[in-house]
């Protein structure tokens, strides 16, 4: 009975000694949490988010919408494309400039790409409606609404959403619905633009737009 009272006694001292051993440690070196904010300066320059370049914008909205950009030699020097005459660094600041001849682009071929794919009967071959039956008259109710939107998550942001609940899809779905109503047959004169509106908001997200 000595030695288990011995025994305890000592399990109690060593337990003791390592909690003021921890309080100890904690006093002379603080936790420092490896998550906290640096300056946008002090991060080191492999390590920075930046914009696609002009070239890269353009051959990035060809893949994900199946359409070039009327505008793209007029404007690829606003872009950032330098001429190697007078500038000789590829710009990739994020600007007003960029967000507006951007937004211009993204328009245009994502307007194309849609109207294209009403056209086209063979389902495999759209672009944007892809996982649409009826195309002919659209309707932002469509039962595969949420497999369409999951789809062009994955090919525009190379976002993999399982099922329709995903928050990520949640305003791409707002787009195309809200303020609608399903049994109205209002839906379906604006189901065209609302879809040209996903895929211009995706292709202006800043996952496309950046690396």
């Amino acid at each position: 009975m000595s030695s288990m009272k011995s025994m305890a006694a000592g399990l109690g001292l060593v337990v003791m000694s390592s909690v003021g051993a921890v309080g100890c440690s904690n006093d002379s070196s603080p936790y420092t949490d490896p998550r906290s904010i640096v300056a946008p300066e002090e991060v080191p320059e492999t390590k920075r988010i930046r914009r696609l370049t002009a070239d890269q914008f353009f051959a990035s909205l060809f893949v994900a919408t199946g359409q070039r950009w009327d505008d793209e030699q007029q404007f690829a020097a606003t872009l950032g494309r330098p001429d190697f005459a007078e500038v000789t660094a590829e710009g990739r600041e994020m600007s007003v400039g960029f967000a507006k001849l951007a937004g211009d682009a993204a328009r245009q071929t994502c307007r194309r790409a849609v109207q294209q794919d009403r056209e086209t009967a063979d389902a495999d071959s759209r672009v944007i409606l892809r996982k649409i039956d009826e195309v002919g008259q659209l309707d932002p109710f469509d039962s595969n609404v949420g497999e369409n939107l999951r789809y062009l998550a994955l090919r525009f942001l190379g976002v993999y959403a399982v099922d329709d609940e995903d928050r990520r899809l949640q305003p791409w779905f707002s787009v195309l619905q809200e303020g609608l109503d399903p049994s109205d047959e209002a839906r379906f004169g604006e189901a065209e633009d609302r879809w040209i509106a996903v895929c211009t908001g995706l292709a202006l997200h800043p996952d496309f737009l950046t690396y």
